[in-house]
């Protein structure tokens, strides 16, 4: 039998060594409690709805639109986040995204957690996202021009008259008003009743967002709107905002409100963290693989998924191109197809969302995306961002079910087309033409002079065959008779609410809501994991600003880059202008809403 040491434990202690001791003495010392995190979102300017493009680290350089909520759901289900922080600046987004992110920030509310968004130009716009927080913040100095709205539309007709230009244009439709900025120095009589319909439900956005938020009749709310705008002590006065506090105050007064010592303000909460090494060659070859977009590939999920792909900007024939560096987007059917066949050839995917946000364009880029639109077996939702009107809704109206926001603009189911005639501002400045034309309507297409009664007639014959076409595919989309899609047609544009009870859609909801309801017809049962399969993939920063590798040529790669230097205010506005003029040059008729509409 071994014979037992007590020894050494003794001498431990008596020697005073560090052996664990016993009793309430030797418990370690409780930590301090980690401050509840609050995290910081800023939400300003144009939010694009793609993909961002991803910078040095393959991280997005800005948050798109679904990265922004997909951070506040982070937040919402994060028991370490006590509280959301926005920062709400100069929102250059439609009515449909606005009512993304206020429906994103009502969800996080749910939880019991605070919001608190901080402003300091408050437009209707940026006030509409804001109050669906618990509090309203603006500096003293600051200004809520929340007011009345209006659509403001700009004519052309006098100075083409006296720069010699005449815009030869039909339409289809006595809403179609495309050509209107061109041909008249006023709005029409149609123009005018469809704009103040689509004003005054748009307003009515506001006055419900306002009405929600103070418990108070929606004609108590427009009574405080119309009284608009306001200093920041007399919106506090209304009731419109709960403080007024700077910037350096707002985290005293978060504090203040949850009740706790201190908070730790995180701006840059639920981004996706990719430290990359730059060093050396390698670093450097990474560093041009992150600037154009490529980066290491991940395995193949084997999960279920849901594919959403993105159709943004004009739509023309071809190759999609710009992105949100340039501002305004362009969608070419090639890409958008190419996109619908790659989630269709992919086994894991169970259903599509094709998510539009498009004025229209090309009659012919449109009918083919909906081709393919309605070939794909896999069920297909179609989500409408702040605009899908004409070609934008064209494209959507192959889908099995139709999503759209209560700001969208959408229908616009008519034809227009046309052309502008230079002759007179050639001859002002000494450039003449003599042509040669054999046979009929072969200068039909001719920038000098106007349409001939001949060429009209013939004009008229390819824009009211179009016209009855895009009738005919809506009415079977929609599962009515022609008639009754006829009445809803003739160019006019309609809210998403409007759309809703007139049956040109079929639920009011978000891209989440659009993705939920395709798990539901792609079988993927509740609580099973999945994942979205977005189209097209985040671009590097060169591929932003030049195109594609496969798309590049000098002169893409100059307008670009020029459009890039353009201050930012006035981008999306050269851009979209460049991009009408490309297609007004390759399609006397097209499929495009009114121009230039903004409703503020």
């Amino acid at each position: 039998m071994r014979r037992r040491n007590h020894f050494w434990p003794v001498a431990c202690l008596t020697l005073g060594l560090a052996f664990p001791a016993f009793g309430d003495d030797a418990k370690p010392k409780p930590e301090a409690p980690k401050p509840p995190i609050v995290a910081e979102l800023t939400i300003k300017g144009s939010i694009t709805e793609e993909p961002a493009p991803v910078g040095f680290e393959g991280t997005p350089i800005t948050d798109n639109l679904q990265g922004l909520l997909d951070r506040i759901a982070k937040a919402k289900a994060d028991k370490d986040v006590k509280a959301l922080l926005l920062r709400i600046r100069s929102l250059s987004v439609g009515w449909a995204r606005a009512n993304e992110l206020r429906s994103a920030i009502l969800s996080f509310r749910e939880s019991g957690k605070k919001v608190y968004a901080y402003l300091d130009e408050v437009d209707n716009k940026d006030f509409y996202v804001a109050c669906a927080a618990d509090e309203i913040i603006v500096p003293e100095g600051g200004w809520l021009l929340i007011k009345g709205m209006a659509a403001e539309i700009t004519f052309y007709k006098s100075l083409f008259d006296k720069l010699g230009v005449k815009a030869d244009w039909m339409q289809v439709g006595k809403y179609k008003s495309y050509g209107e900025p061109f041909t008249r120095t006023t709005m029409s009589p149609a123009f005018r009743e469809e704009m103040t319909e689509l004003l005054n439900d748009t307003y009515g956005l506001l006055i419900e967002g306002l009405a929600q938020r103070k418990k108070i009749s929606n004609d108590a709310a427009k009574a405080i709107i119309d009284n608009g705008p306001y200093t920041p002590a007399a919106a506090k006065e209304a009731g419109l905002i709960d403080r007024v506090a700077y910037d350096d105050q707002v985290v005293t007064e978060i504090t203040k409100s949850l009740g706790v010592p201190t908070v730790k303000l995180d701006p840059k909460y639920g981004k996706v963290k990719n430290e990359v090494d730059f060093s050396g060659f390698g670093g450097f070859m990474k560093m041009m693989q992150a600037l154009a977009g490529e980066s290491a590939k991940k395995p193949e999920s084997t999960l279920p998924k849901i594919a959403v792909v993105y159709a943004s900007g004009s739509i023309h024939v071809g190759k999609s191109a710009g992105g949100s560096l340039l501002g305004e987007a362009n969608m070419g059917s090639d890409t958008v197809i190419k996109h619908l066949k790659d989630a269709e050839a992919d086994k894991t995917v169970k259903a599509i969302v094709i998510r539009v946000d498009s004025p229209g364009g090309s009659a012919l880029a449109s009918d083919l995306i909906w081709r393919e639109v309605t070939r794909i077996e896999k069920p297909i939702i179609a989500s409408m961002g702040d605009v899908a009107a004409s070609g934008g809704y064209y494209i959507s109206m192959g889908a099995e079910k139709i999503f759209a926001e209560p700001g969208t603009i959408t229908g616009s189911i008519g034809v227009t087309g046309g052309k502008f005639v230079l002759g007179g501002l050639m001859e002002k400045v000494g450039v003449t033409t003599d042509t040669i034309s054999v046979g009929k309507n072969g200068n039909i297409f001719s920038m000098t002079t106007g349409f001939s009664e001949s060429e009209k007639a013939a004009m008229q014959r390819l824009m009211d065959d179009t016209y009855k076409q895009f009738v005919t595919k809506a009415a079977a989309g929609r599962k009515v008779q022609f008639d009754a899609i006829d009445k809803l047609a003739g160019g006019r544009v309609y809210t998403g609410r409007q759309a809703k009870k007139l049956g040109l859609i079929d639920e009011l909801g978000t891209l989440n809501d659009a993705i939920a309801a395709a798990k539901k017809m792609g079988g993927i049962s509740e609580g099973t994991k999945s994942e979205l399969l977005i189209f097209p993939k985040a671009q590097g920063v060169l591929e932003s600003l030049l195109g594609p590798l496969e798309d590049r040529d000098v002169s893409t790669q100059v307008q670009n880059l020029g459009i890039g230097f353009v201050p930012e205010a006035i981008r999306p506005d050269l851009s979209k202008l460049n991009s009408l003029t490309k297609l007004m040059s390759k399609e006397p008729v097209v499929l495009i809403m009114p121009f230039d509409l903004n409703i503020r």
